[in-house]
């Protein structure tokens, strides 16, 4: 057996046990416990992981079946390594977000889940390194870079700075993406740092783009516009796994911050998306 034959199997290993963790397993451990669809429980989060798996899934079958391209521009690598990222962060920001506002111990999925799935990108970057570069990729002109560059940067600012408005409220009381729960606004670390983190990455490495002499791609399958999907699916799932759990929840509403990062994410994901069809991306 050679080595892509062994990571064809993994892969669908990996991803089988990531949806079948999430699936099962408590999300957090109340009274009873709480699975991925409760509204106390995974809420959006444990739906959002649910896809991702099924999709992570579906992507390790064609990698079995020997086929790669997907959609134009992205392929079986670049989405496995955009998924699998977007899993593990979807769990942490679940973990260290929703549950700090609504306090409940960790339940088995989650650290279960994230052993998989933290494994399955770096099949997606090891494989992808080693395809043939991709022909008839164009270069950008100058003008669609300095657009693209500039939506991308403040987009990406906004992801990044909406949450400090309000994220959600509950009757009077109003939480920004960085607050904990009512009365303890400082009690640990909040899915928005992601945000945040991610957000500010993206905007310095649009800034970069503008010099004259731009920024150098990541790799000859991995193109600029590939990183900021990666990140773009991060910005635009985690407002919507908040959104989804808010409106699971009786007495919580979206604040305005909320609804805001979510265009934010969706922005980054279109000028992604945008730029791939302009320079013709090939799927890997």
């Amino acid at each position: 057996m050679n080595i892509q034959r062994i990571l064809q199997a993994v892969h669908l290993v990996l991803a089988a046990l990531y949806l079948l963790f999430v699936v099962i397993g408590d999300w957090a451990k109340r009274t009873p416990d709480e699975g991925v669809f409760s509204s106390e429980g995974g809420a959006g989060f444990g739906i959002i992981a649910v896809i991702l798996g099924v999709i992570l899934v579906g992507l390790a079958l064609m990698r079995i079946a020997g086929l790669s391209k997907v959609v134009p521009g992205l392929g079986v690598e670049q989405l496995t390594i955009a998924l699998g990222l977007a899993a593990v962060i979807n769990l942490l920001a679940y973990t260290v977000g929703w549950l700090a506002v609504f306090p409940a111990g960790t339940g088995w999925a989650i650290p279960a889940a994230y052993f998989p799935s933290s494994i399955i990108p770096q099949i997606g970057f090891l494989t992808l390194a080693a395809t043939e570069p991709s022909q008839g990729i164009k270069p950008l002109g100058s003008t669609p870079k300095i657009v693209f560059s500039v939506v991308a940067m403040v987009a990406a600012l906004g992801a990044a700075l909406f949450p400090f408005l309000t994220w959600l409220s509950s009757g009077s009381v109003e939480l920004t993406g960085f607050d904990g729960r009512a009365g303890n606004p400082t009690s640990g670390p909040r899915l928005s740092y992601f945000l945040f983190a991610i957000g500010i990455v993206v905007a310095a490495a649009a800034l970069m783009r503008l010099r004259p002499k731009g920024l150098a791609e990541p790799g000859p399958n991995l193109l600029h516009s590939h990183g900021l999907f990666f990140a773009g699916l991060i910005l635009f799932l985690l407002p919507l796994g908040t959104l989804i759990s808010v409106f699971m929840k009786d007495g919580l509403s979206p604040g305005i911050g909320l609804w805001l990062g979510l265009v934010s994410g969706a922005v980054v994901l279109g000028v992604a998306l945008a730029e791939h069809r302009l320079r013709r991306a090939v799927g890997a």
